[in-house]
């Protein structure tokens, strides 16, 4: 049995007539009455009543029919969905990102995402820098939220959208004797206790926070490390400490902490998604539409 046949089966049936059946499916009637032959010959029934003034269906076309009607039913179904597959409107978007990210633009970017492609899966995997690194670079992640440096970090063979800037300020415990000031200078934090995140965790600012203070000419008083910068935000709240924090944070730490930026930014951090230019998906175009299309 061949699609064809039941096409010209279901063409026949509809129209109870093999001229103007064979007339649309643009073959000649000799090619239809041969198939739909073919098609009783195999089933071992007959489809049709035929006569010299009119073609009738039997109980086993009628039977077969209304099966035929949910076969093309279901096959345009598969042809529509393979076609919106095509065009990124289904399938499955995997995105990760660094927690500091959480703060930015990500949750509207993929709010805005799911509403305009809603069959498609969105999966987020928070990770650190490496983890989102290796991710990429392996194809488990198609689009990574991360922090973009000209060095090391910056991957090769890897697409890079910048979206903001976001500078570094210090985030005091509620109460804390500096929290009167409009701006600090990292001299007035020589002598502070400082709780940072964990360099395995956050590498990047890590790295960042200690050098700039090494440069200012202390080296900081960490009295505690913590896994994500919620946490961080959560021992200086606490009163562990003092900490640096980015500024896009600091809205939503308001009511536990006092921001106070510095004078002079101790480091500019250019938030940006990246990809590798070897995905090439659908869902990764459309995403980084939505993503420039903020900026």
């Amino acid at each position: 049995m061949e699609l064809q046949q039941l096409k010209y089966f279901a063409e026949v049936a509809n129209r109870l007539h093999f001229g103007r059946a064979a007339e649309y499916l643009h073959a000649s009637q000799q090619t239809v009455s041969y198939q739909i032959g073919q098609l009783e010959s195999e089933l071992g029934v007959q489809l049709f009543k035929r006569t010299t003034r009119k073609v009738e269906l039997t109980l086993a076309g009628e039977a077969l029919l209304e099966e035929v009607r949910h076969v093309f039913e279901h096959l345009q179904r598969g042809i529509d969905e393979a076609i919106r597959a095509e065009r990124g409107k289904r399938g499955k978007l995997v995105i990760g990102y660094i927690n500091i990210m959480l703060y930015s633009i990500l949750p509207g970017v993929v709010r805005l995402y799911r509403e305009h492609y809603p069959d498609v899966e969105v999966v987020m995997l928070e990770m650190d820098f490496h983890q989102l690194e290796k991710g990429l670079q392996q194809g488990d992640v198609d689009i990574g939220f991360s922090i973009y440096l000209n060095d090391k970090y910056s991957q090769q063979n890897m697409n890079w959208l910048p979206f903001a800037t976001e500078s570094i300020g210090v985030a005091l415990p509620k109460g804390h004797h500096l929290s009167g000031r409009k701006k600090l200078t990292l001299n007035d934090l020589a002598n502070e206790m400082f709780v940072f995140p964990n360099r395995n965790e956050e590498p990047l600012l890590f790295d960042s926070y200690v050098f700039s203070c090494r440069q200012a000419g202390f080296s900081p008083h960490i009295v505690q490390m913590a896994a994500s910068n919620q946490a961080v935000i959560g021992l200086v709240a606490a009163g562990i400490g003092i900490a640096f924090m980015l500024g896009c944070m600091s809205q939503r730490f308001a009511y536990d902490i006092t921001f106070i930026p510095l004078e002079e930014p101790l480091l500019d951090i250019k938030l940006a998604i990246c990809w590798p230019q070897s995905n090439q998906i659908e869902q990764v175009s459309q995403f980084t539409g939505i993503v420039e299309s903020l900026i």
